[in-house]
């Protein structure tokens, strides 16, 4: 059963991630639900398989539950916010290995 909370833990947090990444919704609003999630999880694996007081259980869901819910809500809108707009086209350049190379081939025929 503790695999099982801590896999049901891992798909919130993941899922939370995705969600706040595509903008599925409101950032508060699918924060709030992944949050709230993760306590649920960490709280019944406290109280289920570690056999735990629910005060320590709800302590820990509220610490590691809490705690890892803002950490991805916080990658996901850093990276959100720092991806760039869908209209802006990337244009690839050589790298800088091409770019010496080729100086070095034309200094070589300059010098011939």
């Amino acid at each position: 059963m503790g695999v099982i909370l801590l896999l049901l833990f891992a798909a919130t947090l993941f899922v939370l991630y995705i969600a706040i990444r595509r903008a599925w919704g409101q950032t508060l609003t699918v924060g709030g639900i992944g949050a709230i999630l993760s306590l649920l999880w960490v709280v019944l694996y406290a109280l289920l398989v570690e056999e735990t007081s629910l005060g320590q259980a709800v302590f820990g869901g509220v610490v590691v539950g809490l705690g890892f819910a803002a950490v991805v809500v916080i990658i996901a809108v850093f990276f959100r916010a720092n991806q760039p707009p869908p209209d802006i086209a990337l244009i690839s350049q050589p790298d800088q290995e091409e770019q010496a190379r080729d100086r070095r081939d034309a200094n070589s025929q300059e010098t011939e």
